[in-house]
């Protein structure tokens, strides 16, 4: 009888302490584990409050751009201070963009250089 009661009482001396020690330690990381999430979600909150001051800026600055570029406040700017004109249509030449990569072409027509021979890419 001795021997099973010895037994039981090592047996007590040590799980008992084990089973507070992951009782504490279970404790201590949930509550590690809320205060980890609870700084997250400020975190986000505060970014999510960066992000929007950002888009407000951002769409003042959209307005503010469409205005600068307006057709009538370009042509008022370009007419008083610099004396740019809008291009007639008849005077406006379209420029065909080809596809692909092609070599550029100069010549020098009509001019003194081309009854010399000489070309462009010469010397």
């Amino acid at each position: 009888m001795t021997h099973a009661h010895r037994h039981r009482g090592i047996f007590s001396f040590v799980l008992i302490p084990l089973a507070v020690a992951l009782l504490l330690f279970g404790i201590f990381s949930i509550v590690w584990l809320r205060s980890s999430v609870r700084t997250v979600e400020y975190s986000i909150a505060q970014l999510d409050n960066k992000r929007m001051e950002t888009l407000k800026e951002r769409k003042m600055l959209m307005a503010e751009k469409a205005s600068l570029l307006s057709i009538q406040n370009v042509k008022d700017t370009g007419d008083g201070k610099v004396g740019l004109v809008f291009p007639d249509r008849v005077k406006v030449i379209y420029v065909k963009k080809e596809k692909g990569v092609t070599p550029y072409k100069a010549s020098l027509v009509g001019s003194d250089s081309q009854r010399d021979g000489r070309r462009l890419s010469e010397p």
